[in-house]
């Protein structure tokens, strides 16, 4: 037995639904001649009448009603069919993993990630939050694609293109009173300090900013999440120094909290860092070009 003909399964259940060959040839865009074919060949391959003609108006028969319930199936499965392959020829289609930090994927990419999907929908993003020291050992195993990582990155096999600037802050309990507009290691030495991982650039600068008087201060807790820090400053367990970028826009978030600034400056500068001799693709090359329009002082916003 030949093969089904979803051309004629298509014609069948037009003149079906349209009740006309002619209606049916109309919205097909072909002759009624060729719909009157296409359907007769399906008679004579099942070897059934499927259309009856009762007045001017075409009617399925009993056949042709049970037909039509596996016609419709067959050509739901073949438009996801083609749905499905179409993502293939879209040339940006693919994969790109990406790694950064909690604070960047948070704060600074949502709007960037948004924006390419909705030009590519068929764009795969794969997301890794870490250490900057981790996200470069995947660039370099080609585990990740790219990375946002705060400077210096040594290693000459990556290629790395600074992004922006972002101070760092201090943040402090709103019942803690006469907060200078700008803070010294000093005064924070002597301050209750919730501090990052130990292990991370971020806090190494920390620390070695809190060194500059001679201080050497302990904190009183340790997490890797800067969204926790901010809430148990918040709720006044402690101080802490964190990017200007994850306090958002107006300190959102923090109304239990305030901000100062750091003297002297405290700042990271955040870099696009890829491997140097990665072959390129549409889609890589796509995201890039979204990722450096963060080059511009993202980070730099009013305490």
């Amino acid at each position: 037995m030949r093969s089904l003909n979803l051309d004629q399964l298509r014609a069948f259940i037009e003149v079906v639904e349209r009740g006309s060959f002619t209606a049916a040839a109309k919205q097909l865009n072909l002759s009624q001649p060729a719909i009157t074919h296409q359907v007769h060949e399906l008679e004579k391959r099942f070897k059934v009448t499927l259309i009856e003609r009762l007045g001017k108006r075409a009617y399925p028969t009993p056949a042709g009603e049970k037909l039509i319930e596996h016609a419709r199936q067959l050509l739901e499965e073949d438009a996801r069919t083609r749905s499905a392959m179409r993502s293939f020829d879209d040339r940006f289609a693919g994969r790109v993993r990406i790694g950064t930090s909690a604070t960047v994927l948070m704060y600074a990419l949502p709007p960037i990630l948004r924006r390419l999907k909705t030009e590519h929908p068929q764009l795969e993003l794969v997301l890794k939050a870490g250490l900057t020291a981790t996200t470069l050992k995947l660039l370099k195993s080609n585990a990740l694609d790219l990375g946002l990582c705060a400077l210096p990155v040594a290693d000459r096999e990556f290629e790395v293109t600074p992004l922006f600037d972002d101070d760092l802050v201090a943040i402090l309990p709103k019942t803690v009173r006469n907060v200078p507009k700008r803070v010294s290691p000093k005064y924070l030495s002597e301050c209750p300090l919730i501090l990052g991982n130990e292990e991370s650039a971020l806090r190494r600068s920390i620390s070695e900013w809190l060194a500059r008087d001679g201080a050497q201060p302990k904190p009183v807790m340790t997490f890797d999440n800067v969204e926790a820090i901010k809430s148990l400053v918040a709720v006044g367990l402690g101080c802490s120094i964190v990017p200007r970028l994850c306090l958002g826009q107006g300190h959102v978030g923090l109304t239990n909290a305030k901000v100062a600034a750091l003297s002297p400056r405290l700042t990271r500068r955040i870099a696009l860092v890829r491997l140097r001799h990665k072959p390129p693709t549409d889609a890589l090359n796509f995201v890039i070009a979204g990722i450096l329009s963060l080059r511009e002082p993202v980070g730099r916003r009013p305490a």
